[in-house]
């Protein structure tokens, strides 16, 4: 019998704020939280807008001697870190002071058992970081330098900053598969449980794209939308006839993953099942996707497949939705291809319109999404989609959110540069099989 795997808890940074009600409420409210970018000059891009996390006070959250320590993305993932933890049942404290027999898992937390691992999705490290101090090398000479430097910037760090923290000594891995490596960090997660290689997992992504360097590189590779100079809040539009390409948002996300019967046993709340998943590449080019949408597609059906569903149970779509032209049309050509006639009646919703691309984060914080979607009965809106475009033609859930009370099936597209391609399916949880549903 297959194990299934279930979500337990979840944390979220987005630029709505700390927490899953900051996020669902401003998307509720269709409020745009993308802003032309404050953070530093931007003039030398054409992308001049992001989703940013405006007021960001990391010492509410973190310790003084840890955020002099590390950089933006590091705090964000330790922030959704702990809010994970805690929603699943585990607090820090718990970590560092277990009681009673029925704390079994934080036991093997507190006691450094390997039985916890972490898997992180992201995409460009910590720019920021690394930024300011090679400005102090150019300007002051190497004695300037932070002597963090070495552990703050590379991709990994929030793994191991998140360890440290939380005392997890199991799995590690970071993964860099730009807008889909949150997807991998997901997968693998749930493969280590279901090869009982660990007893939980935090997995999802971080990224804090918001520096000089960083967002050049984001420039440079094609993909940003030349609207953002006029129109910042209104720049991002999937599936809309004047999509240019995305815009970037700051943040992470993180789950607990636990084996259902691990979390029935210790009498969690069960948001969901991560039913079904499913990766595949094209093959086909650097930097643009395969026209048919065929690898694509093949992602969406073997997720189907493995959570032992037909496309007519899918209840609705989180698409990738990076509003670049040619991934809007090879989406929904993927689309057509794993649904067939179903993909005329599933609801289609790109929800990160209203708040940036968070990149590495991305297809963690459609999960969480997803999540809450589920548990609410209603499908996010899609901003900025006024008409779709000429090839795009699905059934988009638009400007409103949609009320869906059976909501039960959802998939989670995830697409990055090239045709990396994946999908999640997640399913309602039974409320006689758990706390949650």
């Amino acid at each position: 019998m297959t194990t299934r795997i279930v979500i337990t808890g979840m944390g979220i940074v987005t630029p709505y704020g700390i927490g899953p009600a900051a996020l669902w409420s401003g998307l509720l409210a269709g409020q745009s939280a993308v802003r032309a970018i404050t953070a530093f000059d931007a003039s030398h891009v054409r992308c001049r807008a992001g989703g940013q996390l405006l007021d960001f006070q990391a010492e509410r959250y973190v310790n003084q001697r840890i955020v002099r320590k590390v950089d933006r993305f590091s705090l964000f993932g330790l922030v959704a870190g702990q809010q994970a933890l805690e929603d699943a049942g585990v607090t820090s404290e718990d970590l560092k002071h277990p009681v009673g027999a029925d704390a079994t898992l934080v036991e093997q937390l507190a006691t450094g058992q390997d039985h916890v691992g972490i898997t992180v999705g992201n995409n460009l490290g910590g720019w920021e970081f690394a930024e300011r101090e090679l400005y102090h090398l150019w300007q002051q000479g190497p004695r300037a330098v932070s002597p963090y430097m070495a552990t703050a910037w590379f991709p990994a760090a929030v793994q191991g900053n998140i360890s440290i923290q939380f005392g997890i000594k199991g799995i590690g891995r970071t993964f860099l598969g730009e807008r889909t490596a949150s997807a991998y960090a997901i997968i693998h997660a749930a493969h280590c449980l279901q090869q009982e290689l660990v007893d939980l997992m935090l997995a999802g992504g971080v990224e804090a794209p918001f520096s000089p360097y960083a967002v050049l590189c984001y420039e440079t590779s094609g993909l940003m939308s030349a609207q953002a100079a006029e129109h910042p809040g209104t720049a991002y539009r999937p599936f809309d006839r004047n999509h240019d390409g995305l815009v970037a948002g700051e943040g992470g996300a993180f789950l607990v993953l636990e084996r259902a019967t691990d979390a029935l046993r210790r009498g969690a709340r069960i948001y969901a099942e991560l039913a079904g998943w499913a990766a595949t590449q094209d093959g086909y080019n650097c930097t643009r996707p395969a026209p048919d949408g065929r690898r694509y597609a093949d992602a969406m059906t073997l997720a189907m497949r493995r959570a032992g569903i037909t496309s007519e149970q899918v209840d609705a779509i989180f698409a990738a939705g990076s509003a670049v032209p040619v991934e809007d049309e090879t989406e929904v050509r993927a689309v057509r291809l794993a649904f067939g006639r179903r993909a005329e009646r599933v609801p289609v919703s790109a929800p990160k319109a209203a708040f940036g691309n968070l990149f590495g984060a991305a297809t963690a914080v459609d999960v969480v999404l997803a999540l809450l979607a589920l548990k609410h009965g209603v499908i996010p809106a899609t901003l900025n989609l006024d008409q779709p475009a000429p090839e795009c033609d699905l059934d988009y859930v638009a400007w409103q959110p949609r009320g869906l009370p059976g909501l039960h099936t959802v998939a989670v597209n995830a697409r990055g540069i090239g045709g990396t391609n994946a999908c999640l399916i997640l399913r309602r949880w039974p409320v006689s099989e758990g706390r949650g549903g």
